[in-house]
């Protein structure tokens, strides 16, 4: 089974190609997710996190207010780091965790890793191959913009706290230009889906 890493910067447009190749009928394992579910209420993850963090980063009910957290580590880089060293290997144990049981089940050729950091964590090593979701800089802060309500110094910030896309491309054995219309995306992902199942 051939294990691909797909990645991108914060509204490159990575989650609507990971989307595609899920319609493709590629299981994808979405690190987002995984990341919400390893700080659940009760999780050793979520009681690192207060350690580090105060109980401010909790809401009412005691669950992770992403938010607030959010506006600490994004504008504090020695703080995202101390989130990172807690979060990081607790996510990649279940992405390898669910890699196993797709193999041992044996009904894929390609599994798909989504992840937005994984360049920068390092955990790229571990697949067979890399592809990137790549776009302009205009166009991740006018996304972002427009999807989480932002103002534009706002989204700049979000956008420099991670790897820039130009050099995450660098790490690439495949890259998904994400600049035109929804159908040229599209395009690509069909073409790169027969390329990595040898069809």
């Amino acid at each position: 089974m051939l294990k691909v890493g797909l990645t991108g910067g914060i509204a490159s447009g990575k989650t609507t190609v990971s989307g595609m190749f899920r319609e493709l009928g590629f299981p994808i394992i979405d690190a987002d997710l995984i990341a919400r579910e390893v700080v659940a209420p009760g999780s050793r993850a979520l009681q690192a996190i207060v350690d580090a963090f105060s109980e401010e980063i909790l809401t009412d009910d005691k669950s992770l207010n992403r938010a607030r957290l959010g506006e600490i580590v994004f504008s504090d880089p020695a703080r995202k780091k101390v989130l990172e060293n807690i979060l990081h290997p607790a996510i990649i144990a279940e992405q390898d965790r669910r890699l196993r049981d797709l193999e041992r089940e044996g009904r894929t050729p390609v599994a798909i890793v989504d992840a937005a950091v994984m360049i920068e964590s390092g955990s790229w090593r571990r697949f067979d191959s890399i592809v990137v979701v790549d776009c302009d800089e205009s166009q991740q802060i006018s996304r972002l913009r427009q999807r989480n309500a932002m103002n534009e110094e706002e989204a700049i910030r979000r956008i420099n706290a991670q790897m820039p896309l130009s050099e995450k491309v660098k790490y690439a054995d495949h890259v998904i230009d994400n600049r035109g219309s929804i159908d040229d995306t599209r395009k690509q992902v069909e073409e790169l889906m027969k390329l990595l199942s040898g069809k």
